[in-house]
């Protein structure tokens, strides 16, 4: 090539980004790309895999706690109390009817109650002294005559289903053994109201009452009256006026408990009320529950005789003045209540 072919040719200066520069950035782009993809990708998996794993977590969670919680329910329904029994063997009782040896024998073979659910209160001793109506042994009964009239204690001996028990049964245990019991305290005990009502009209127990009656003298309390009951298998509380009922602890409590019935509620359960009563004076004599509260003296004492199922009972002097002022004059003729 000659000077002037190399002076007259234009000279051209190399690009230095037209041939290695461009793929350069390209190949960069593409890397960065596919990098934020598998980035992207990477989240999407592992958001994917949280979720998946949260809900088998989540299942798994659920069906542990309703496996849980029905466990918890069947161990609920397994639980179960007996309270310590009353021993009848080793009860000291004031008299020597037979009743008290049958029902020692029955009470030996008898197993003892047992409690579920809310019922298992009754198992505790510690709530007694709290508890009124609730601390009751629920029982449930016939009031129905003729079937129930006539009913008395020895019946329970042998009845073991709620279709032929009577109230009044029940009624006549209570009435006989706190009778008895209040004798021994020496607190002069009576019958009255609608036990007396019972006995003058036919010698027996009301068949369609809940409750049986008794008055007293002197001033009853939970260390002496109370823990005496309460030995025999009784629930001795204070509700307006001191009451006794049938404990879970009665050597007949497996006999006569209702596993149907709810929790005792007030005046449904067989009761014995006790009313006092104090001489004021020479001349009148006071009394709970009694129309205005006093009676005369004369009608009173000295105490007369009335008999329930063959036992004498004490009562007023004057039963018909004391039955005519509580129930009017025609007191003789039977009015169930509704």
């Amino acid at each position: 090539m000659t000077i002037n072919d190399s002076q007259g040719a234009p000279h051209r200066l190399r690009d230095p980004f037209k041939h290695s520069q461009k793929p350069k950035l390209t190949s960069a782009c593409k890397g960065i790309f596919m990098l934020v993809l598998t980035t992207v990708l990477l989240i999407v998996v592992v958001g994917v895999d949280i979720v998946l794993e949260t809900n088998i977590l989540t299942h798994t969670l659920d069906s542990a706690l309703r496996s849980s919680q029905e466990e918890q329910r069947s161990v609920r329904e397994d639980v179960a109390c007996s309270p310590i029994m009353a021993n009848a063997s080793s009860i000291d009782y004031h008299s020597r009817h037979r009743y008290y040896s049958l029902m020692k024998e029955a009470s030996s073979l008898s197993p003892h109650p047992v409690f579920r659910g809310n019922h298992m209160v009754l198992c505790s001793s510690n709530l007694q002294s709290d508890l009124s109506y609730e601390y009751c042994l629920p029982i449930s009964g016939r009031k129905d005559s003729p079937f129930c009239a006539g009913a008395d204690r020895m019946d329970l001996l042998a009845q073991h289903s709620r279709e032929i028990r009577c109230y009044a049964s029940v009624l006549h245990m209570l009435l006989v053994e706190v009778y008895e019991e209040l004798q021994h305290f020496s607190h002069t005990p009576i019958v009255v109201f609608g036990s007396l009502l019972g006995a003058v009209r036919n010698g027996s127990m009301i068949p369609f009452t809940e409750d049986t009656d008794i008055a007293y003298s002197g001033q009853l309390n939970e260390s002496e009256i109370g823990r005496a009951l309460k030995e025999k298998g009784y629930h001795f509380f204070f509700l307006h006026i001191w009451r006794v009922c049938v404990a879970s602890t009665h050597p007949l409590a497996a006999k006569l408990y209702d596993s149907s019935l709810p929790i005792t509620e007030a005046y449904k359960v067989p009761y014995l009320d006790l009313y006092a009563m104090k001489k004021q004076n020479e001349t009148t004599w006071s009394m709970e529950e009694f129309s205005d509260g006093t009676l005369p003296a004369d009608k009173v004492q000295p105490f007369s005789q009335v008999k329930i199922n063959g036992l004498s009972f004490d009562t007023v002097h004057d039963p018909n003045y004391f039955l005519e002022r509580m129930y009017g004059e025609q007191y003789m003729v039977p009015r169930p209540r509704d």
